[in-house]
């Protein structure tokens, strides 16, 4: 009983902790709920049943997914003295969604009564669900986590992820207040396939849109957003310094939708040392680890609009498991963002966002 009542108690300090942060998000945009994720254990010493859980991602590995997974790990380490069994797992290409396919496969033979997913292709995965799950009677729930996934299948009972139209509006509102409302911006967007990947671009258009008429996208063509994952990493790395060489004395942000679309962008105007001396150049980045702190602290990133890693695959560990045990879910469960800049990095919100991260900054 004592450790049950300690795993709540964890589970409300760490969601008071995000509540500074979550006011900004607040006076973005209230178009999307983006509430606080309310997931704690059952009120009883013991679940009805031992539970088996399979959390199935695209990868664990990394400054972003090596945290969802420590998450999740820390979850299934808690549950144990409940009985409750469970493992994560992920194809060692985060793209190969054939071999995520075999996973979900090998967790159906395992007996599991649900599982947690995050889906490498939303397409792909999501056709794959439709046509073997489907409105069958004798599958299981799967709860998504960060990303979307393109099926109608009735064992899809939610999502847990961050607002990523919200974390849009964000990264909108900090390019607007980089550049002071002028000057050019680019979107450097992942797909417009997946609904919780293009909301990262169209959230941060539609800021810029209505609160800086002024400014002006410098790459009009299409929907107005280079979609990063339809292209080369080449051809993305050669767009950046175009942009920059053609546009040689206005004031320029990037905002981009993934740390690796940061990562690019960086790598990419640090070849073009006299086009900084030109002009001003912003990056507004999104999600955070420690490579975006040393962006932060040398002058390369004005800002970045952080996912909470940790949380997501805690969350999602212990939401599934409450949907096993009662039936109920909401469809999307928001798990809290936070914006960091070198300006704020020591207030305590941004402080308890770092050490939920487990990062020692």
């Amino acid at each position: 009983m004592k450790k049950f009542i300690s795993i709540v108690l964890v589970l409300c300090v760490v969601m008071m902790m995000f509540v500074a942060c979550k006011k900004e998000e607040e006076e973005v945009s209230t178009s999307v709920s983006a509430s606080e994720d309310t997931s704690v254990a059952p009120s009883g010493s013991t679940y009805a049943k031992e539970y088996s859980i399979g959390c199935i991602y695209s990868e664990i590995t990394g400054d972003f997914w090596g945290i969802v997974y420590n998450g999740c790990m820390q979850a299934l380490e808690e549950l144990e003295v409940y009985g409750i069994s469970g493992y994560c797992i992920a194809p060692a290409n985060s793209s190969d969604y054939t071999l995520q396919m075999e996973l979900i496969d090998t967790a159906t033979l395992k007996g599991v009564d649900g599982i947690t997913l995050s889906p490498s292709n939303a397409d792909s995965i999501g056709a794959y669900v439709t046509d073997n799950f489907g409105d069958k009677d004798d599958m299981y729930p799967i709860v998504v986590i960060d990303r979307s996934l393109n099926t109608e299948s009735k064992w899809l009972v939610s999502q847990v992820m961050a607002d990523t139209w919200t974390m849009g509006q964000e990264v909108g509102k900090y390019a607007v207040e980089a550049t002071g409302g002028e000057g050019k911006y680019v979107l450097y967007g992942i797909s417009p396939l997946n609904v919780n990947w293009a909301n990262r671009s169209t959230g941060a258009m539609d800021y810029i849109e209505k609160n800086a008429p002024d400014m002006v996208n410098a790459y009009p063509e299409e929907d107005g957003i280079w979609w990063g994952s339809q292209t080369t990493s080449e051809l993305t790395f050669q767009f950046v310094q175009d942009i920059c060489t053609t546009n040689p004395d206005d004031v320029i942000v990037f905002c981009t939708s993934t740390e690796a679309g940061t990562n690019t962008v960086v790598a990419a105007t640090g070849e073009l040392g006299a086009r900084k001396d030109g002009a001003e150049l912003y990056i507004v980045g999104y999600d955070f680890s420690m490579t975006g702190y040393g962006y932060l602290v040398d002058g390369l990133m004005y800002a970045a609009v952080g996912q909470n890693p940790y949380l997501m695959g805690y969350n999602s560990t212990y939401e599934l498991l409450n949907y096993l045990e009662t039936g109920e879910i909401e469809e999307f469960v928001y798990v809290p963002y936070c914006v960091v800049t070198l300006d704020n990095m020591e207030t305590e919100e941004v402080q308890e966002y770092f050490e939920s991260m487990q990062m020692d900054i």
